[in-house]
């Protein structure tokens, strides 16, 4: 097969209404054009997405079921479940270490506390020396650092309280636990849902549209598995070797890396291209996912005095997580067909209600202690995938 050069994303988007991947012509009703759509035909392998939604109402039952509807697809298509396995293995670390700290500093906060030798209102040596034209920030600043003292010393008040101290420390552990999984797990789980969502259009439309417009190489996907497997082998020896071996230095790893990478690519020039044009999509997919989880931990700082609402403060901070994430994990399906921000936010709020339905599911899932925020993310994000093949966007087009 003859190298072909990479395509570039068009200017101007024309999504299909049932796909939304870019297809001129494809907007209006195929017997209207005498076109069809080149990457779903408009007659999808998956039944449930041959007829898209129409009008702003009319997903507010499929918002409801988008997200088990995405745990079934998780659970239910072969290969799909391994690629969650690494940013939850990496998440759950960091969840662990961010406990033990958590933990630790409450620790010895109670002990200086119950021993009288807690000081409050400090002045922060930074802000001393600010002119007074920046009082303004100053008052947010020190706002800012009360607010959290008041968290902390309602925590306290729980975590020293007799019959409430167990309370005490599930709430703290599940407020650590919801910041981990929506925003790290956001974070790093990008790349990986990138490539769960790329498995499932292609079970749902005979192939992946995003590989139909950008792949820059007809080399076979078999070839590139069998090369990149070839480099991954060769550079996690190297790294084996080197930790294991004294003498052999830390830098051999990336030199061993770089050779057998330029082995692979002397063996297949077009593997070259395959493996920029990879890098380039997995880099925009993180990109997406780190700015969505950005976003998602913003707002949540804001959320956080909703977490001390008595009796209902537990659910109402994880609806907001689970809303929150659920509606940022939307961009990576959306990067995927290369919508610009502007009909991203277009679609969103022509399909509000649908997608409002979306995230109260995705809020009571991550509700659920341990389970709840482990299936959360996979689940929005390929039911978030199925959602917005399931609404209409013949109307997008920029």
């Amino acid at each position: 097969m003859s190298e072909r050069t990479a395509p570039k994303r068009p200017l101007k988007v024309e999504p299909c209404a049932l796909c939304g991947y870019h297809a001129p012509g494809a907007a209006m009703k195929p017997e209207r054009t005498g076109k069809g759509c080149p990457h779903c035909g408009r007659n999808p392998l998956e039944p449930s997405l041959r007829k898209p939604l129409r009008g702003p109402f009319s997903g507010v039952v499929e918002g409801l079921f988008a997200l088990p509807r995405g745990l079934f697809y998780l659970f239910a298509t072969r290969g799909l479940k391994r690629w969650i396995v690494p940013p939850l293995i990496v998440t759950s670390v960091l969840l662990l270490l961010a406990l033990v700290w958590t933990f630790g500093v409450l620790d010895a906060y109670i002990e200086e506390r119950t021993s009288g030798t807690f000081e409050v209102g400090a002045e922060w040596p930074w802000l001393a020396g600010l002119s007074s034209q920046w009082d303004w920030l100053k008052d947010s600043f020190n706002g800012i650092v009360d607010g959290f003292e008041w968290v902390a010393n309602l925590l306290i008040g729980l975590l020293t309280s007799g019959s409430l101290r167990l309370f005490g420390w599930f709430l703290v552990g599940s407020l650590v636990s919801w910041y981990c999984f929506s925003i790290a797990y956001e974070a790093l789980a990008g790349p990986f849902l990138d490539e769960i969502q790329s498995r499932l259009e292609s079970t749902w439309f005979g192939a992946d549209p995003r590989n139909r417009l950008e792949r820059p190489t007809d080399i076979p996907v078999d070839r590139c598995v069998r090369l990149s497997t070839w480099v991954g082998t060769t550079t996690l020896g190297a790294l084996v070797a080197a930790f294991f071996i004294d003498g052999i230095p830390g830098w051999s790893v990336l030199a061993v890396a770089s050779v057998s990478t330029l082995a692979a690519v002397l063996v297949d020039r077009r593997y070259c291209s395959w493996l920029l044009w990879v890098a380039r999509i997995e880099g925009r997919a993180a990109w997406v996912s780190l700015q969505a989880s950005v976003i998602t931990g913003v707002l949540l700082l804001f959320a956080l005095p909703l977490y001390f609402v008595p009796m209902l403060g537990y659910f109402m901070f994880a609806f907001v997580c689970g809303f929150a994430t659920a509606i940022g994990l939307l961009d990576i399906p959306m990067e995927r067909r290369g919508w610009p921000l502007g009909m991203r936010m277009r679609f969103i709020l022509r399909n509000l209600p649908a997608l409002v339905t979306f995230g109260i599911v995705g809020g009571a899932l991550l509700a659920i202690p341990i389970f709840g925020p482990i299936f959360m993310v996979p689940g929005a994000s390929i039911g978030g995938l199925w959602l917005l093949c399931r609404l209409d966007k013949s109307e997008l087009s920029t």
